[in-house]
């Protein structure tokens, strides 16, 4: 029998072992089992408008943003270190960064919020780091604005037009800028130059 050549068998093949390999880390890692590799959602659920083609018309229940809040406690940090995983990612976040030994009014140059996060110590892990900014897109939640996260599972984040938060991802087009995020309505933008202080969320583990 001739046998044919299908390179996309082969591209499926590798992409279900990647899933399968990512799920595994992320048990590992950040102690918790993501959804297999299912794509964060957005969290629209409402309908804008009569015309089907919109975000909520193709939102799976699957990829709907849930989040556990979680006592370090159980992982050797202290009673008040609440830590908060993302089901669907694995990823797991400082719930409140105050808890974390970072000053409410604090906010740091990109360096520093690297370093920040690098040296953190809290609820039983060091494994700490500066999210990129992909990981920083997954937890905002599209159906809300001012502030578009959900501020029951991560406290304390400042959200008026004018907060951003760091990302580790640099600017691509310029080095000596990062991108960085607004909770206020979800807006990423790389025209943060790394020397300006902006606000930090830390976060570990994930596929």
């Amino acid at each position: 029998m001739k046998f044919k050549f299908e390179p996309y068998r082969l591209i499926l093949a590798a992409f279900m072992l990647v899933c399968a390999a990512g799920t595994a880390a992320a048990v590992v890692i950040s102690t918790h089992s993501p959804a297999g590799c299912v794509f964060p959602g957005t969290n629209q659920w409402q309908s804008y408008t009569t015309t089907f083609g919109e975000d909520h018309d193709y939102a799976s229940s699957v990829s709907k943003m849930s989040f556990t809040t979680y006592n370090g406690l159980v992982w050797g940090g202290t009673a008040t270190s609440l830590v908060t995983v993302d089901n669907r990612t694995g990823l797991m976040w400082v719930t409140n960064m105050v808890d974390a030994g970072v000053p409410n009014t604090s906010s740091s140059t990109w360096e520093g919020a690297i370093t920040l996060c690098e040296g953190l110590n809290y609820a039983g892990f060091t494994d700490w780091r500066l999210p990129n900014i992909r990981e920083l897109v997954s937890i905002v939640d599209f159906s809300l604005y001012s502030p578009a996260i959900n501020t029951n599972y991560f406290l304390n984040t400042h959200n008026t037009s004018l907060d951003y938060y760091w990302s580790s991802s640099t600017a691509s087009n310029s080095i000596s800028n990062a991108f960085f995020i607004k909770f206020y309505d979800g807006l990423t933008s790389n025209s943060g130059g790394k020397s300006v202080s902006n606000y930090v969320i830390c976060v570990r583990g994930g596929p």
